[in-house]
């Protein structure tokens, strides 16, 4: 009896004694490990924190604190489903500050976990946590405003002052030489030309913010944007490029090695082997990858992988396994994200699935659906010219003209002299600022030639030449762009990009069309010439950016390597659009 007795004195003496973490020991903690929100906690964090929530002397309000960079630390993992459980179970409690910067983080949080999933919510909470961070935390204020002008309100306000907005923000950190801001904006930037179906120009930013964050960034975080990069370059049909990336992502992933970022690789390669049509490949990087899919909590991504695993029933001829595919899609329609379920690709899956089960009705109606999502896509790619802020402008002149003739003869005068004033206004606008801007909207910023919107607009106008003469195009690939970048940084493959903008301008002649149309792409356009004269002018263009070197330093030069595709034709440059397709498929073999 002694004995148990002298055992319980031991364990009492040791509760009481017990080390008690202090308000500050604990304030310290967090301000040494708090990260912006577009950052993520270091994993070394995570053990003392664990203690700290376990500790029942913790001050209420610092618990909070705790459990908030808990959830940032779960997002950060692929964990949503836990970090959102936390985060519900903070707001139940009711106890929070909601003038605190947890608070703020809160929401922005789950206005975040919304996002991954499409969830239309996602927008209500980012307005919540931009009122709540102004002025005050400025990381989340920032995150805020990104999501809203990325996901939210897209019909409400016009692509291009976003875009405007955007490249404003970009200016404005650059001067204050915020690294992790900037790579955060140009991923947003990247998000936006996505929208627009402009993949080209969304993996350039992506890549920017891909190169930039990998001197800020956590170890994990810095491979976010890249999943993002290999997406854009894989939508617009630079397979190779992707493929460069996804290399990239696995060695970067050799050193991080996380549930998450293995499932990142593991589904950008999966995909990129069903793009390829190599099923055996896909067949055992889905093997592969389902190792690490039980490990995180991303609906997106178990859709994804759901998907691909009925591909390869399909290729096997298995009826049961696409049957019971289509069966658990129907069930679950409303659980499919709409990144996945209005994805070109998803919906032509669809196609074959029933025709390969003999449901032609089915069948019928996806086709319908694939049909009507492509000409909604092309459509969107043309209305992507609104960028210009112009086309906007004349269908309201034109609504408001047909208004004016079908109303009273009293009522027209009155808007007419209304009109002209609206006009006077905008002429006097246009006089001072609008040509500027215009142009600014037209201009590629980093090379200052016509970017792709303005210069294949000026071309598709290009009329017949006259008899014994051609319309000649020529599209110049920068080769070495993309290792320049890997090898260099961003700040040298931007400075190669001038280098042949310069090149174009000092080789080709005032009436000649040149433009930059991709991230390393060049356009240059002669109108009625001899077809000999124009080969023999692209052939000179051509050899004088053989010539093209930035100096990496005193003793160390990159030389340019480019490749040329020429088209002619006799008649028009209006179908250019195909034309470019054609050449850029010609390339990417």
């Amino acid at each position: 009896m002694k004995f148990y007795v002298n055992i319980l004195m031991v364990v009492t003496a040791w509760l009481f004694c017990a080390p008690v973490a202090s308000a500050s020991e604990v304030s310290d903690f967090l301000e040494k490990v708090n990260v912006r929100t577009y950052d993520c906690p270091d994993d070394s964090a995570i053990p003392q924190l664990d203690t700290y929530l376990k500790d029942p002397n913790v001050d209420k309000n610092l618990l909070i604190d705790l459990q908030v960079f808990k959830a940032h630390w779960l997002i950060c993992m692929g964990k949503n489903t836990p970090a959102k459980a936390l985060l519900d179970n903070i707001l139940q409690q009711g106890e929070i500050d909601k003038t605190s910067r947890s608070y703020a983080s809160l929401t922005y949080q789950l206005g975040f976990i919304f996002d991954v999933n499409s969830n239309p919510d996602r927008c209500k909470y980012y307005r919540q946590s931009e009122q709540l961070a102004k002025d005050k935390f400025s990381d989340i204020h920032l995150s805020s405003q990104l999501g809203l002008m990325t996901v939210c309100d897209q019909e409400k306000q016009d692509i291009g002052i976003k875009l405007g907005r955007l490249f404003s923000l970009v200016k404005k950190y650059a001067e204050t030489e915020d690294i992790a801001s900037l790579a955060h904006i140009h991923n947003n930037i990247g998000l936006l030309y996505s929208s627009l179906g402009q993949m080209a120009l969304a993996a350039e930013q992506y890549e920017k913010s891909y190169r930039l964050g990998l001197d800020v960034y956590e170890a994990k975080n810095s491979l976010a944007p890249i999943i993002s990069v290999i997406s854009a370059y894989t939508g617009s049909g630079d397979l190779d490029k992707a493929a460069i990336m996804i290399e990239e992502l696995r060695l970067g992933n050799l050193k991080v090695n996380t549930p998450l970022t293995n499932n990142w690789y593991h589904y950008a390669q999966s995909r990129h082997y069903y793009r390829l049509g190599d099923y055996d490949a896909m067949r055992k990087s889905l093997a592969s990858w389902k190792v690490f899919l039980n490990q995180i909590s991303n609906k997106t991504l178990v859709k994804l992988y759901d998907w691909y695993e009925a591909a390869l029933c399909l290729e096997d001829q298995n009826k049961e396994c696409v049957q019971a595919f289509l069966t658990g899609l129907e069930s679950e329609s409303s659980d499919y994200p709409t990144r996945i379920t209005k994805h070109i690709y998803f919906i032509s899956f669809l196609v074959k699935a029933h025709m390969f089960l003999g449901d032609i009705e089915a069948a019928k109606e996806s086709f319908d659906i694939y049909a009507n999502t492509v000409s909604k896509k092309e459509k969107a790619q043309q209305d992507s010219a609104k960028v210009l802020g112009v086309a906007n402008l004349h269908n309201e002149i034109f609504a408001l003209e047909g208004h004016l003739r079908s109303a009273e003869q009293k009522r027209i005068q009155t808007i007419v002299v209304i009109l002209f004033l609206v006009l006077f206004i905008i002429c006097l606008g246009y006089l001072t600022v609008g040509k500027s801007y215009l142009k600014q909207l037209t201009t590629d910023k980093l090379t200052g030639l016509q970017n792709e919107q303005a210069v294949l607009s000026k071309i598709r106008h290009v009329k017949s030449p006259v008899a014994g003469k051609v319309n000649a195009l020529a599209l110049f690939d920068v080769n070495n762009f993309t290792e320049v970048n890997s090898q260099f940084g961003y700040m040298t493959g931007e400075a190669l990009l001038v280098k042949v903008a310069n090149c174009l301008i000092n080789v080709t002649r005032d009436q000649d069309i040149v433009g930059r149309v991709g991230a390393d792409q060049f356009i240059v356009c002669l109108k009625s010439v001899g077809e000999q004269t124009a080969n023999d002018l692209f052939n000179r263009i051509l050899g004088s950016l053989s010539k093209v070197a930035v100096n990496q330093s005193p003793n160390n030069s990159i030389n340019i390597q480019s490749s040329m595709n020429i088209y002619s034709s006799e008649s028009g440059l209006s179908d250019i659009d195909d034309v470019l397709s054609e050449i850029r498929g010609v390339l990417n073999k």
